[in-house]
């Protein structure tokens, strides 16, 4: 699958970013075990968007890749520290994820590749930032609602055992 530039040069950022801040082991993106993939997805189906996670010493890493017929990535970074930075030449967007009110910012590139990016903040715990990428806006839009249904974003945390 051809990756555009702006995506593998905001990938490799997005990495030494996190190995600079965190300089701690993390695991390397792995495809999820069966059980903690149904956990993530919840009603959204396994056909839709394939994933792999990578997680750090204080934060996780989604990578998805979208499956036929639409096309583009999504990468949600839950942690204490969002590298998002707002592009002046991005334009911004009302709208939501999930039961969450966002500011999505949105840019073209030369090649036509379209980004969208967000920051929220889960439940004051944590930060996420959601960046997608697609040739068409279609498909921004629907990896958007595919990814508001995941339980992340449908439902509140639950609440930490003393087990």
């Amino acid at each position: 699958m051809f990756r555009s530039n702006s995506f593998a040069m905001r990938s490799s950022l997005f990495i030494l970013l996190l190995a600079l801040l965190l300089s701690t082991h993390s695991e390397g993106a792995k495809p999820m075990a069966p059980k903690e993939l149904g956990e993530f997805l919840g009603p959204v189906s396994p056909k839709k968007v394939e994933w792999t996670k990578t997680v750090g010493s204080d934060f996780d890493a989604y990578y998805g890749r979208a499956l036929p017929p639409l096309s583009g990535t999504v990468n949600i970074h839950i942690g204490g520290w969002p590298h998002f930075k707002r592009d002046a030449k991005s334009t911004t967007v009302a709208g939501r994820l999930g039961m969450f009110p966002v500011t999505w910012h949105r840019k073209g590139a030369p090649d036509g590749t379209i980004s969208q990016e967000a920051v929220l903040n889960l439940y004051e715990l944590w930060k996420v930032d959601i960046w997608l990428e697609a040739k068409r806006q279609s498909d921004i839009d629907g990896m958007i609602a595919i990814v508001s249904r995941l339980p992340t974003f449908t439902q509140k945390p639950k609440p930490i055992s003393s087990q």
